[in-house]
């Protein structure tokens, strides 16, 4: 702790001391996602963190999660590799068995979060990513349901960029990258062509991973007033899920298969994208529409069942602004409308090929082939939202912004179940409730205030209390029609500093609330349910920074302290309910923190190194046993980056480290998700 104070006063310092005359002057950092209009990151009230394209250049970008680990407040990591991010903000997130929760994510502002709340990344194509955006706390004030933890936006290469540029890549356990890209202007009108492919034989067994995408963009500008983008994109990718290892495997043999009875898990997908949206300005006001379709099948062998089926997803989002004067005040009125309908249909299936023993017991399985049909489904979800949101500058210390919004949520969940797995016999039994029906509706009002005072030049302070909510998924409400979404209120307040010379320091201090919390519980016989948890309370500072000391050599660095309790909740377990008031969250550590040196010099030779540092933190709600994390996971890449070439090889977990991304417990065993050992790859990159 003391080493990230004297870190953030050393910023400070020499944010205000000196700045290098002969430092490039910094591009300001402008976003959009924070406020639905652009606007500099510093004078936005809440915690913000941009992934710029000099970072992502720089990463290998085999996952989205390489290029959020390191963010303050933020845990990015990997539970099976591939596409695959767990992606935690403030704490929201951590629930998630599988995909992104809590979190809204966009992919060039086109929500890619299901109106359930479940987000896949399969179809992002890592190689066209260009920057990524990064609000953390809840924003259902203008995303709506799901954003209870934050929004991320994705945005990726633009159709009127220019380029034309091949890349490959080669690196450990036969992982291989290739891209190839080609964009051109005719006129008025631009297109972009992408091609990709990613693949990996992995260090673990039983996770090859491979990925096959493609896509189209096309941008036309009417006039300076007007214009509209298009785009159309397909992606094959399958993943295989490894599990985890005890701990004498773990102490063994990291790469091994795993001991738990679902040995073939994995997710095979396809996914076909598309969007249309436009911009067009009438003097003050400016009007954005977007609609966007997106449809994917998957064949997803899970814990007990194989999922076979996919869904449609349309959706509109309209938007206008209009810049106006208020009482002599400067301001942005921004409102629109958004609607997303998720029709989803899909079977179940048994495992085929599985060893038994006594009882005809499930011991594991010996393969990922489906066997009979064990249920048929077909659910229906539509979401949709009216938003309002003032922005006023009172004078030109003073930004206000202050915003409404209006949800309804729907859910129509039918299911028909011909067999299930009974966690208490191990084996495939008839439901005792064979025909579910559900339908449920949620309304929720979510209202937002911020402040952005200018104290003085480069230095703005900010307060701000926000609002979010979670709808159950659709397999929840199956489980337990009573739930009820969970609320989310956060209080905050911070300091953004930024300096000529490329200095900057980032401070935020919150206070989360969050009640009726989805949780699982077990029941008696094993069986698995949800029910909502009483009132959690999440505190939490949140520090960044980064100081140019000499021409092309720029350090930083981040730290998070988190501590994220149950105020009231019992846990279900076999049937009995066990208090957890008082108890901290498990995974989440109180203390986090990277730090990074990066140099380029005009030649063109490049170097970077950073280090990652994960503090203990307990493995179960009951905080009955802790991991102890680990220290100072470190990568390095060198490489060069000149008019046409660009070359670099790096190597992740440098010192090859031992350790585990994941401990968790369950009632009699403790289980680890190892991290990956030292790796490598290169990389030679050509734009003509």
């Amino acid at each position: 702790m003391r080493i990230l104070l004297l870190m953030s006063a050393f910023l400070l310092m020499t944010s205000t001391g000196f700045a290098y005359e002969t430092a490039p002057p910094e591009l300001e950092e402008v976003v959009v996602t924070a406020t639905r209009t652009e606007r500099p990151a510093d004078e936005i009230p809440a915690g913000v963190s941009t992934v710029t394209e000099e970072h992502i250049g720089d990463t290998r970008m085999f996952g989205i999660k390489e290029a959020l680990t390191g963010i303050s407040g933020v845990q990015s990591e990997s539970k099976n590799g591939g596409y695959d991010a767990r992606l935690i903000i403030r704490g929201a997130g951590l629930k998630a068995r599988y995909g992104v929760r809590e979190i809204m994510i966009l992919l060039d502002g086109v929500p890619i979060t299901d109106p359930d709340g479940m987000t896949r990344l399969d179809f992002v194509d890592t190689q066209l990513v260009e920057r990524i955006d990064v609000v953390k706390g809840p924003n259902s004030t203008l995303y709506g349901a799901n954003a209870a933890g934050g929004v991320v936006n994705i945005i990726t290469r633009s159709p009127h960029e220019e380029i034309k540029a091949v890349k490959a890549g080669y690196g450990s356990d036969n992982t291989q990258l290739y891209n190839a890209v080609f964009g051109t202007s005719l006129g008025k009108t631009s297109v972009m062509v992408n091609g990709s492919r990613r693949s990996t034989d992995s260090w673990r067994e039983w996770n090859e991973f491979s990925t096959n995408q493609g896509s189209i963009k096309i941008g036309h500008s009417f006039d300076d007033t007007a214009s509209i983008e298009a785009a159309i994109s397909y992606t094959e990718a399958d993943l295989q899920l490894p599990g985890t290892l005890t701990r004498a495997q773990f102490d063994g043999d990291l790469s091994q298969l795993t001991s738990e009875p679902w040995r073939h898990m994995g997710r095979y997908s396809e996914i076909l994208y598309t969007s249309l949206k436009g911009e067009k300005e009438w003097g003050r006001l400016t009007l954005k529409p977007l609609v966007y379709f997106q449809k994917w099948y998957h064949y997803h062998p899970v814990t007990g069942l194989i999922n076979d089926g996919g869904a449609n997803v349309y959706g509109t989002d309209i938007q206008a602004d209009l810049k106006h004067t208020l009482a002599g005040m400067e301001g942005t009125l921004t409102g629109g409308v958004t609607a997303q309908v998720d029709d989803a249909d899909g079977d179940k299936y048994t495992y085929r090929d599985v060893a038994t023993g006594f009882m005809g017991r499930i011991l594991f399985t010996r393969s990922d082939e489906k066997g009979v049909l064990a249920e048929v489904s077909r659910d229906t979800v539509v979401k949709w939202g009216a938003f309002l949101q003032e922005s006023l500058r009172p004078s030109d210390r003073w930004i206000v912004d202050a915003g409404i919004r209006y949800d309804r949520v729907r859910f129509d969940i039918e299911a028909t179940r011909f067999l299930e797995y009974s966690f208490s016999s191990g084996r495939y039994v008839v439901p005792s409730d064979p025909v579910v029906g559900r339908e449920t509706t949620f309304d929720q009002v979510s209202p937002r205030v911020g402040v952005v005072y200018k104290l003085g030049k480069g230095l703005n302070l900010y307060g701000t209390i926000a609002t979010g909510f979670q709808t159950p998924q659709s397999s929840e409400l199956a489980e337990n029609p009573d739930l009820d979404p969970s609320e989310t209120c956060n209080y905050e307040l911070g300091m953004k500093a930024r300096f000529d010379g490329g200095h900057s320091v980032d401070l935020a201090l919150f206070y989360i609330t969050v009640e009726n919390d989805i949780v699982q519980t077990i029941l008696s016989g094993n069986d698995i349910s949800y029910s909502n948890a009483g009132e959690s309370r999440k505190r939490g500072i949140e520090l960044s920074g980064k100081v140019r000391v000499a021409e092309g050599l720029l350090l930083g660095g981040a730290y998070t302290y988190s501590d994220f309790t149950f105020v009231e909740f019992s846990e279900v377990i076999n049937g009995k309910s066990f208090t957890r008031d008082g108890n901290r969250f498990p995974y989440i550590p109180r203390h986090q923190y990277s730090l990074f040196a990066s140099y380029k010099h005009p030649s063109g030779f490049k170097a970077r190194i950073d280090t990652y540092t994960w503090g203990d933190y307990y493995v179960d709600n009951a905080n009955s046993e802790t991991y102890g994390g680990y220290d100072f996971l470190t990568n390095l890449l060198v490489g060069y980056e000149g008019e046409h070439f660009d070359v670099s090889f790096d190597i992740y977990n440098l010192f090859d480290k031992r350790y585990a991304m994941e401990v968790t417990k369950d009632s009699t065993t403790t289980r680890y998700r190892p991290g990956a050992p030292l790796t490598w790859m290169a990389r030679v990159g050509y734009r003509f």
